[in-house]
């Protein structure tokens, strides 16, 4: 069973990387349908891969409408980016992260390499958890979303969540800075 994990992730990144260099938006759309049953099936619920899927295709979307305004063709780089995200994330979720840890040897590159991918993972998911509260919050506390001073209120949410990003990622590092694993 493991084997077969390892050969899905590494077919998963070999997916990302052959989207990468493909131009054909007619590849690329396969792709992205592709992906997104990948993803479905590997987060156990269409539901769930969706809406976490929606960011980078709402980032894609204004990426081609970007392209579309200033007049310049629109390109395949709008699907490459839907179809690598897709591809990379299912074959990061399907890793088996506990094994590949208990093989490597503390010290050695392989142990830095999967304590640094393990550290961005954690961060990762403590930036989504923290904009999802602080957005939450602000969605809350505004009566009118679109009204007056609405945008100042979204920059204030959004400044408060860097500034305790930071903070976080501050306390974090100082911790690591007392075992020994801060260089």
């Amino acid at each position: 069973m493991r084997i077969l994990r390892l050969v899905g992730v590494l077919l998963l990144v070999a997916a990302a990387a052959v989207a990468a260099l493909i131009a054909n938006p007619h590849w690329l759309l396969i792709g992205v349908v592709l992906g997104l049953l990948l993803r479905a099936v590997a987060w156990r619920s269409f539901h769930r891969s969706l809406r976490a899927t929606l960011p980078i295709v709402l980032f894609a979307g204004v990426l081609a409408l970007m392209q579309w305004v200033s007049l310049t063709p629109v390109s395949a780089l709008p699907l490459k980016t839907i179809a690598i995200f897709l591809f990379s994330t299912t074959a990061f979720r399907i890793l088996p992260w506990s094994q590949i840890i208990s093989a490597a040897r503390p010290g050695s590159a392989l142990f830095e390499m999967v304590l640094f991918a393990l550290f961005v993972r954690h961060f990762a998911a403590i930036f989504a958890k923290e904009s999802q509260r602080v957005l939450q919050a602000r969605s809350l506390r505004v009566s009118r979303p679109w009204g007056r001073g609405s945008f100042r209120s979204l920059a204030a949410a959004v400044a408060a969540l860097a500034a305790r990003s930071l903070v976080r990622a501050e306390h974090f590092y100082a911790a690591q800075s007392l075992r020994g694993l801060a260089q």
